[in-house]
């Protein structure tokens, strides 16, 4: 039987044994040996998180071995002949660390890294034998590399892209880069789970200009021009897939259509597969510095140097805004714009559309950045700019400021799912101006559906104006529709202003909807064969005072009162006014009726009603007050909300004080039996006792005092099946 595992030394000693011990055990320990060999037919199986270090040794691999979750470490200061990785099999690390006071290591074989890659001390030399792996759940990094370390010579670095025909911003994260032929397009083959389809017009494949066929040569890779400002066609894929070869933010960035893998099948549009694209070229250390439009306004499009995730907020930036654009392929039907900024500096990032970007770009992953004013403007990444952060979701949550509306845009499906479109967000603050400027973010095309906010004809993803005003008004652009349903919702925080409410209008359809100033307001709408249903400036939002409201209610509030929750309002000036009614809301969008009160005055004196909900749910619930006057004409309270704590039960009066003969009492979550009430007065003569044959669950005993009581305070004592009691306090008026 084959030894798994030998370790070439002059005097072996009891080496052996311990590394086995250490690598099976688990333990962490150093290795001291010119060279561990796993021999033809043997393994080495590193169990669980166990550090293998290899001190000034060699690591031959010429068996199977499995790393597990383990970290190969080496170290020392001997030469690179002696530290190596060998052998005639290739080798998958999970991390692989180099941190050698001196020289480094080669890759003398093939070597994959699965998870990371540290080079903190020493070089190491890849030699075009090192590959970055990337599948659906895990992609490799680069950690942050030593200042006085380097990484030699070609490496490949993987890509894996999850199954949707969408478009997608990428780049290769190398210098002195293979072309786009023999990499993202795997020179042509056809191998399942491997490459894509680069295609254009009038396609030669791998004799002249390497584009793919497809039905329609349609492009499906474009880059920037950012003197021009516009998307280029890229209709040769025999150059370099990174534009330099210095070392230094080489990478060029596009914008690609992908399919899935090279199969052919993939460009009919009903297909479509997971894929990996390769990058082949040398990587990138150190400070990276790309120079952005020297133009106001105007965007660049920046690759990721790094086969790492880098934080925007630690990249250095030259006049640019603090912001960001990146294309999420998740949106819609083939992806859409989303763009992430922070321009008061609060920290507070907010995004144009909900996406499950955040502020790491990933490997592999481009975006746009914005000038801010004319003159020299670039961006730089460091090696502490790299994060731990990965993700496939290029290829969650942040506090909301005051006075925020987002508005997100559905396509609303037969089944009625919905599948997210696009969405834009209004930040109200009077830091702000009401004019055009860099705290304003433009509106990047999608290829499908785009909805934007115009103002003074430029359409915007984002914008950011003076606190809410009478009047205001948000104009929407919708573009790119089809026939078709779509939902709108709309999500407000800290918008409420004393008489302020805000109202959808559609000028197809000619209504007006309620839009909530505190909550979601969902609203379905259509595009059908009419030409105005399709109207780019159909919808708006308008800011009123109500006509009625502001001075019928002085306030709206709702707060739990023992195990429910109490409804409060006050009104005013009731001379037209016939009923109120409350209505509730899970959701703080769609509401339902639960309760009438007529109105008991007809003066302008002032009128306090209230409602308790003695079936509220768990988590929050919304209310709003529907008022009616003698003319028909409806209005709405503000929305308020309360939160009802999990697992409540108890007992409680509702109204109380008592205006009538009538006490009620509120027994929540109370199991079913017999109970006894028993009220007395503020000297303790026993004014009622009653038995009470309870069903359980929750519900309202109706205690019939037959006259009314005299004004004062009583007690109401619940006695139990149990034997408890609970006293209640009961204030009559």
């Amino acid at each position: 039987m084959k030894p798994f595992l030998t370790i070439s030394r002059p005097s072996l000693k009891n080496y052996s044994f311990f590394v086995t011990f250490v690598i099976v055990v688990g333990l962490c320990d150093t290795v001291n040996a010119q060279k561990i060999t796993i021999n033809t037919g043997g393994s080495l199986v590193l169990n669980g998180t166990v550090s293998l270090v290899i001190n000034n040794a060699a690591f031959q691999n010429n068996g199977t071995f499995a790393a597990g979750a383990s970290t190969v470490v080496f170290a020392g200061s001997t030469d690179t002949t002696t530290a190596y990785v060998g052998g005639n099999t290739t080798s998958t690390f999970n991390n692989l660390s180099v941190i050698k006071s001196a020289y480094g290591v080669a890759l003398k074989s093939k070597a994959i890294v699965a998870n990371v890659l540290t080079v903190n001390g020493g070089n190491l030399y890849a030699d075009s034998n090192l590959t970055l792996k990337s599948d659906e759940n895990l992609t490799a990094r680069v950690a942050p590399v030593a200042a006085t370390s380097q990484i030699i010579g070609k490496a490949t670095v993987q890509r894996y892209i999850p199954g949707k025909r969408a478009w997608r911003l990428m780049t290769a994260p190398v210098t002195s880069s293979n072309t786009i032929y023999n990499t993202w397009q795997d020179r042509g083959a056809d191998n399942p789970g491997i490459g894509l389809l680069v295609t254009g017009p009038n396609p030669t494949g791998a004799s002249g200009n390497g584009l793919d066929i497809s039905a329609q040569n349609s492009v499906s890779m474009k880059t920037w021009n950012y003197s021009t400002q516009a998307l280029v066609n890229v209709l040769n894929t025999k150059v370099p897939i990174s534009a330099g070869n210095t070392g230094s933010a080489d990478n060029t960035g596009y914008f690609i259509f992908i399919r899935g893998d090279r199969n052919p099948a993939n460009t009919c549009t009903c297909t479509f597969t997971n894929t990996t694209v390769s990058s082949i070229g040398t990587l990138q250390t150190g400070t990276q510095t790309f120079p952005a439009s020297s133009v106001a306004g105007k965007y660049t499009l920046i690759g990721n140097p790094y086969a790492s995730p880098v934080n925007f907020e630690n990249l250095t930036r030259n006049n640019l805004v603090k912001r960001f654009y990146v294309w999420d392929p998740s949106l819609n039907i083939t992806g859409g714009y989303v763009s992430m900024d922070d321009v008061d500096g609060t920290g507070n990032w907010l995004q144009s559309v909900p996406s499950a970007q955040t502020t790491d770009i990933q490997s592999g992953q481009a975006f746009f950045v914005e000038t801010l004013a004319a003159g020299t403007a670039s961006i730089s990444f460091n090696e502490s700019s790299k994060s731990v952060n990965r993700s496939n979701v290029g290829f969650r949550p942040m506090g909301v400021p005051s006075g925020l509306i987002r508005t997100t845009l559905y396509l609303l499906n037969a089944d009625n799912t919905t599948t997210l479109a696009d969405g834009t967000f209004v930040q109200f603050n009077n830091k702000f101006s009401s004019g055009l400027d860099r705290n304003d973010a433009l509106k990047f095309g999608n290829t499908n559906e785009n909805l934007s906010i115009v103002r003074n004809t430029t359409s915007l993803a984002a914008e950011r104006r003076p606190e809410l005003t009478v009047n205001d008004t948000i104009y929407f652009k919708l573009t790119t529709t089809s026939q078709r349903a779509y939902q709108f919702v709309f999500d407000a925080s800290n918008m409420q202003q004393p008489g302020m409410v805000g109202y959808l209008l559609d000028s197809y359809l000619g209504t007006s909807t309620l839009v909530s100033l505190d909550g979601k307001t969902t609203v379905k709408f259509s595009i059908n064969a009419a030409a105005a249903s399709a109207a780019t400036n159909r919808f708006k939002i308008v800011f009123k005072t109500t006509t009625v409201l502001p001075v019928t209610f002085t306030s709206v509030k709702a707060y739990q009162q023992n195990t429910a929750i109490a409804v409060d309002w006050n009104v005013e000036n009731e001379i037209n006014m016939v009923k109120y009614d409350v209505e509730k809301s899970a959701d703080g969008s769609t509401f339902t009726y639960v309760n009438t009160t007529n109105v008991s005055g007809t003066s302008n004196a002032n009128n306090t009603y209230s409602w308790l909900d003695v079936k509220p749910t768990q988590g929050v619930n919304y209310y709003r007050i529907k008022s009616y006057d003698i003319t028909g004409d409806v209005k709405y309270s503000v929305i308020v909300k309360a939160t009802m704590a999990a697992g409540t039960s108890g007992y409680s009066i509702y109204p109380n004080p008592v205006t009538t003969n009538v006490i009620n009492l509120v027994m929540t979550n109370q199991p079913a039996g017999k109970y006894q009430v028993q009220l007395t007065n503020a000297i303790g003569q026993v004014i009622l006792v009653k038995d009470i044959q309870f069903q359980g669950g929750t519900r309202t005993q109706a205690l019939n005092t037959v006259s009314k009581l005299t004004a004062g305070v009583y007690q109401l004592e619940i006695s139990g099946r149990d034997n408890t009691h609970e006293t209640q306090k009961v204030i009559v008026d």
